[in-house]
């Protein structure tokens, strides 16, 4: 047999340069395997985020569907009220002619103002399978006196101030800035930890601003929650009327929602807030 002694410094070259080739295959594995993962990842990414874009839309959805539920209701009294007072005036029609007249005019403008709000329901997008109307009436500004006794109750001391002269506004207005108020002080007994609030509506030529503020800690919505569907729909009832909702922590602490609702019509003398 033939035996063949290599010099130890060859081996040694040998070996280092399979280790060079081994580490290379290594590395390019590796790199190929990296841009799989970082092409994983991007795709992962792109569909979360189209999820919170459909869970977004699906949130504002169901906020317009039931704002249209409730603006169902401000429809059909607005045509109750029209169909009495035509009944009422045709009744009296001969016996009390100037009465009759006024009484179709009061009718006239019920009508009038049910087809502006059911314009606003109609610019609403429909939502198949939308929540029923309910049978009650819709809550006015005159009944925030109830809503402050059950957030008393709850435990939360809420001011209350009225600014400026009170407009002749829509039922639907109304009540937009009661359920706005509504919702600012629902967060505030949920999350705010807070301990008082103030609401102020503040009453002026062409517009009324809702303020609530509270003295709570602002908490951040938990991991990969989006945007809380309170805040969506109180900004969906304000912008609804071509008018803006602000909510932000203030810098002395706390937290305040401000929305600003455009308004027409005369002043309604005498008409306050309960405190």
């Amino acid at each position: 047999m033939w035996r063949v002694d290599l010099p130890a410094w060859r081996v040694a070259l040998g070996l280092l340069v399979l280790a060079v080739v081994c580490l290379s295959l290594a590395a390019a594995r590796l790199a190929r395997e990296r841009r799989l993962l970082l092409l994983s990842l991007a795709a992962e990414r792109t569909r979360l985020a189209g999820q919170r874009e459909a869970l977004s839309r699906a949130a504002a959805m169901r906020e317009r569907a039931r704002i249209a539920g409730e603006l169902h209701d401000v429809v059909a009294h607005g045509v109750s009220m029209m169909t009495l007072g035509v009944g009422a005036g045709r009744m009296i029609m001969e016996k009390d002619p100037a009465r009759a007249r006024e009484t179709l005019r009061v009718a006239e403008e019920s009508g009038r103002q049910a087809l502006v709000e059911l314009q606003r329901i109609l610019s609403l997008l429909s939502v198949e399978g939308a929540p029923a109307a309910t049978r009650h009436p819709q809550p006015r500004l005159s009944d925030l006196s109830d809503l402050l006794t059950q957030v008393r109750t709850a435990g939360l001391r809420v001011e209350v101030v009225e600014d400026g002269s009170p407009a002749e506004v829509g039922l639907t207005l109304e009540l937009a800035a009661y359920r706005i108020v509504q919702e600012a002080l629902g967060n505030t007994l949920k999350h705010a930890g807070a301990s008082t609030a103030h609401v102020t509506l503040r009453w002026r030529p062409g517009f009324l601003d809702v303020l609530v503020r509270d003295d709570g800690q602002v908490v951040p919505p938990p991991a990969g929650a989006g945007a809380g569907t309170g805040l969506l729909g109180m900004r969906e009832r304000a912008t609804m009327f071509g008018g803006s909702l602000e909510a932000r922590p203030m810098p002395e602490g706390g937290f305040e929602v401000r929305a600003r609702l455009p308004t027409t019509g005369e002043l309604r003398p005498g008409a306050r807030l309960p405190t």
